[in-house]
């Protein structure tokens, strides 16, 4: 992920059919954690565990979104978007009422498959955590759902002994059934031509450190990277760019809504290491 712009944004849109919801569990007042559409959980997003490993679970199957404002709906589509806040609440319209750090992005997708070497859940995870039997990040495996990602970003150390990764996940709100296969051949040829469409995200970061490292060979084995940053983006518009992108093994363009309120405190770090800035303070983190 290379970051053009970014711009920091409150929404306020109680219209939204997008929003976050979380539920308790046992002794905790709040667990697990929710993206919904019309009040209807689409995705369980994680918990707020930090040594738990990070998943993604599908809950519903009948899903369809889309930003409806025309003038925006082309600047996206042609890559002549005016990153400029009006634009962006006008954008968010779609995006739940919080805080947020809007990035201008581009990204390079990569499918994957069930079947694929490239699952976060088959490789990655497996490497770092060690496996208890139905526990939600295998669930999501069983469950599969194809979605996208990046390759790995070694962060190195930071403040483990261990090194540190960051992951960068594209996860579609919409069903893939509903793809337009000339949409996405439209979307080939005008990134062929050197365009940049974008698409849009609202998007949440988990960091999760492994406490229990893999068992081989009877033995526990001290991972590479002992910690991941995981930058979950769920697509709210431009699902034919991203699938069109990865075809291609070419660049897209992303407008990402990070969420300041559900996120992990750690949203400056992780930009200003993918992009070489030193860090400026956030005051309104949660978490």
């Amino acid at each position: 992920m290379k970051v053009i712009d970014k711009k920091e944004i409150r929404i306020n849109n109680h219209k939204s059919r997008i929003t976050f919801e979380k539920t308790g569990g046992g002794d905790w007042k709040v667990w697990d954690r929710f993206i919904s559409v019309d009040k209807q959980k689409v995705y369980h997003i994680g918990n707020v565990c930090d040594t738990c490993k990070f998943f993604f679970t599908r809950q519903s199957e009948s899903t369809e979104l889309s930003v409806n404002q025309e003038i925006l709906i082309n600047s996206i589509n042609e890559g002549s978007f005016d990153f400029v806040k009006e634009n962006l609440r006008n954008l968010g319209e779609v995006i739940p009422n919080g805080n947020y750090l809007v990035l201008k992005t581009t990204i390079k997708p990569e499918s994957v498959t069930k079947d694929s070497q490239n699952d976060y859940f088959k490789s990655g995870q497996k490497d770092t955590w060690r496996e208890f039997k139905n526990e939600e990040a295998i669930k999501s495996n069983k469950q599969f759902r194809k979605y996208y990602r990046e390759q790995l970003v070694d962060f190195g150390k930071v403040k483990q002994d261990h090194k540190e990764a960051f992951f960068n996940f594209f996860i579609p709100l919409n069903n893939f059934c509903e793809f337009n296969e000339e949409r996405v051949d439209y979307y080939k040829e005008t990134i062929s031509k050197g365009n940049l469409p974008f698409a849009v995200s609202v998007a949440v970061l988990d960091v999760k450190t492994s406490e229990d490292y893999p068992i081989v060979n009877g033995k526990e084995v001290e991972p590479e990277f002992g910690t991941h940053w995981c930058l979950a983006n769920y697509i709210v518009d431009g699902h034919h760019k991203i699938k069109a992108a990865s075809e291609l093994n070419k660049e897209v363009g992303l407008i990402t809504y990070i969420s300041r309120d559900e996120s992990w405190r750690l949203i400056d770090d992780m930009v200003s290491k993918i992009s070489g800035e030193k860090k400026k303070s956030w005051k309104f983190w949660k978490r």
